[in-house]
């Protein structure tokens, strides 16, 4: 979900072998490994995040800060972050591979992954439905081939939970996401929507929702769940950034579409950004432009705000050549 991903504040930490170090703001340096914990109304205040090499010695730990963590550089491979409460308890895990400089690392986790790690909890969603167990093992089998990188045999192990349980919410969840980092779209898209269907109060499976059709421009749709979100009062901040990314994509009500981001703005900056990066592939350059100044003026890293410096005169070199402003040129990097 590329089009969506949000650009971020960074925090750096040393390269530690064999023992941890917290970042200090002389130890900040040029933004190398970096991203974000996206997490749907969950704070996440007092997280930390650890950066290990799956087939080395390296390993970083900083504090994660409003959503945001960084690390400094690491040789290009695989690596597993693992995020921690205040209490030093594992929430979830997640295993990606890095370039090992300039690497943008969205983390997202299951919605299991705030409740207790035991073998008797798997999700909020199974408080109103009982799963079976058949189920659920295979749903934690394909968990651990997803943080192992095995990506389809995650699939199947989590189609196999879905078949038995047709209302494992967690499941479609699972499989959406997945299917997406596959670039099986359209896969995870129809998972996706099962998903929203079964418990379309989770606050998870409609941001999926939406999010995945917005990736696929599908903005009609997207406009109508994010309404229906925002009229059921779930997440209230974000929805409104949709549905004016919704509205833009449509290219109508562009004064409705600005009053959403302003609602949004306040909790959600990023609002901007994602409406700035719409109206650029529109056309409407000037409002743009706005949007990301209005966004600069808000608490931002040194290495967000030499991205977006660096988009905005590339956008201005592009104007003055009187190209089209929106070809090639986006803010998301």
């Amino acid at each position: 979900m590329k089009e969506l991903l949000l650009l971020v504040f960074t925090y750096f930490v040393g390269i530690i072998p064999a023992h941890t170090q917290t970042t200090s703001a002389s130890q900040r340096g040029r933004c190398e490994v970096w991203g974000k914990v996206m997490l749907v109304e969950r704070s996440t205040d007092d997280l930390e995040i650890e950066l290990t090499g799956k087939s080395s010695a390296l390993r970083q730990r900083t504090h994660i800060v409003n959503g945001v963590f960084g690390f400094q550089s690491v040789p290009a491979g695989v690596y597993e972050f693992r995020v921690f409460d205040r209490g030093g308890q594992l929430i979830f895990t997640r295993t990606k591979s890095l370039a090992g400089s300039h690497d943008y690392v969205p983390l997202r986790p299951n919605l299991s992954a705030w409740e207790p790690l035991s073998t008797n909890t798997v999700s909020f969603a199974e408080l109103g439905h009982k799963i079976p167990r058949q189920a659920l093992n295979a749903f934690r089998a394909g968990e651990k081939a997803a943080e192992a990188g095995d990506l389809q045999k995650s699939i199947e192990c989590f189609e196999k939970a879905v078949a038995i349980d047709s209302r494992f919410v967690e499941g479609e969840i699972s499989l959406a996401v997945v299917y997406n980092d596959m670039g099986r779209r359209e896969d995870a898209l129809q998972h996706a929507q099962r998903a929203f269907e079964i418990s379309p109060r989770i606050p998870e499976t409609g941001y999926n929702f939406v999010v995945l059709l917005i990736s696929a421009k599908r903005y009609v749709e997207a406009e109508a769940v994010a309404r229906e979100l925002l009229a059921n009062q779930l997440v209230v901040p974000e929805m409104h950034a949709f549905v004016a990314v919704s509205l833009i994509g449509q290219q109508r009500s562009l004064d409705e579409a600005f009053e959403h981001v302003r609602r949004a703005s306040d909790e959600f900056p990023t609002a901007r950004l994602l409406a700035a990066n719409s109206m650029v592939k529109i056309g409407r350059v000037a409002e743009a432009v706005r949007e990301v100044n209005a966004y600069l003026t808000s608490s931002v890293h040194e290495c967000e705000r030499a991205d977006l410096e660096r988009w905005l005169a590339r956008l201005n070199r592009s104007q003055s050549k009187e190209t089209d402003a929106g070809s090639g040129s986006t803010l998301i990097y």
